[in-house]
């Protein structure tokens, strides 16, 4: 039971990092400190290791952080698209 808890405290520190970055890049709407490589290769890491988790490691707490994760990774991408300079 520990590990289990232990487990969802680590999948929600993971999934909800990248919030502060999304936060603030949208009120300020600057993302300069961004760059386009490193959303997509974030993005396309985040699906390739949540198919991995759902085909051969299937674990709630690593499903969970993972779609948050490509949700945030996929609003970062549309307002960077959007607001880039």
């Amino acid at each position: 039971m520990a590990i289990e808890v232990i487990g969802w405290i680590g999948a929600f520190l993971l999934a909800t990092c990248g919030l502060p970055q999304m936060y603030k890049s949208i009120k300020t709407k600057n993302f300069q400190g961004l760059s386009l490589l490193f959303i997509l290769w974030w993005g396309f890491g985040e699906l390739f290791t949540l198919y991995y988790i759902i085909e051969k490691a299937f674990r709630w707490p690593l499903l969970f952080n993972y779609m948050i994760n490509i949700t945030v990774v996929f609003v970062i991408l549309i307002f960077y698209l959007r607001f880039r300079r």
